[in-house]
């Protein structure tokens, strides 16, 4: 149900969109630019698969930020809390939605990544760590957006503090290697999922540098991970009610209508 509400008639083919358009002018891009410069199509594969999470994450950002509150603005969550699922299955539901469309956009991507890698062996470990590393920040990141989601009663409100977390973590991703020195910076480069992902691949697909050397900065994404979906789903879940952060009463079910009773004839 939510996945059809989703993407018959829902944002997810509009973001969608924006999510190959993206990626196709990124790609364009990169391949003008190589063709002057001569960059490795280790560099290339990189950096596209490095936009192509970054918008992947953005997408589950939105979607998770609309999951609840917006329910809650039209008036449809009392009607979804009023069904036999229970609150932690409503969760599930929504979060496999807002889930939904990363790997769907991961397969898309598969296609450039093999024409910018012109026929290098860096396309079959872009292909796995990207499946692993988007992943793991697509379910973050599209968790956070539902807490922000359960704790806000306005759509508007939702979106606002989930896309300006996003922006904090993205930010400091962007910013150049000699802002990121000394022992703040790379503590600071290690706690940021996306950052932490950003070094990890770029040493491993573009360095060559082995697994064992930075497992290390998987700690940040994983992490960030398996915080998010225990929140989410021991404790939002259980928790869900139509006012913010699971306070006030539960929607009452109709009541159930007695039979008269009838005396016994004597």
């Amino acid at each position: 149900m939510e996945l059809h509400e989703l993407w018959i008639g829902g944002k997810a083919l509009a973001l969608f969109l924006v999510y190959v358009i993206v990626l196709a002018i990124g790609t364009y891009l990169s391949v003008s630019n190589s063709q002057m410069d001569f960059t490795p199509p280790k560099e290339l594969v990189f950096s596209t698969l490095q936009n192509s999470i970054y918008v992947g994450v953005f997408v589950g950002v939105i979607l998770g930020a609309e999951s609840l509150s917006s329910g809650r603005d039209r008036g449809t969550l009392e009607t979804l809390l009023l069904t036999p699922a229970s609150r932690r299955q409503i969760i599930v539901g929504k979060f496999l939605a807002g889930f939904s469309p990363w790997p769907i956009a991961l397969a898309v991507t598969i296609p450039y990544l093999a024409v910018l890698a012109h026929g290098d062996p860096i396309l079959g470990p872009s292909v796995l760590w990207g499946v692993i590393m988007g992943s793991l920040l697509v379910l973050g990141f599209t968790g956070m957006g539902m807490l922000v989601s359960f704790w806000s009663n306005s759509n508007k409100t939702s979106s606002f503090i989930s896309l300006t977390l996003y922006l904090i973590f993205l930010l400091p991703a962007l910013l150049p290697g000699p802002a990121q020195k000394g022992l703040v910076g790379k503590f600071f480069q290690r706690a940021n999922p996306l950052a932490a992902n950003d070094e990890f691949m770029e040493k491993i697909l573009v360095n060559n540098r082995t697994l064992h050397e930075f497992q290390s900065w998987l700690k940040g994404p994983v992490v960030f991970a398996v915080l998010i979906s225990v929140l989410l789903f021991l404790y939002a879940g259980p928790r869900l009610r139509l006012q913010v952060g699971g306070g006030g009463k539960k929607p009452r079910r109709a009541p159930a209508t007695l039979e008269p009773v009838q005396a016994p004839v004597t």
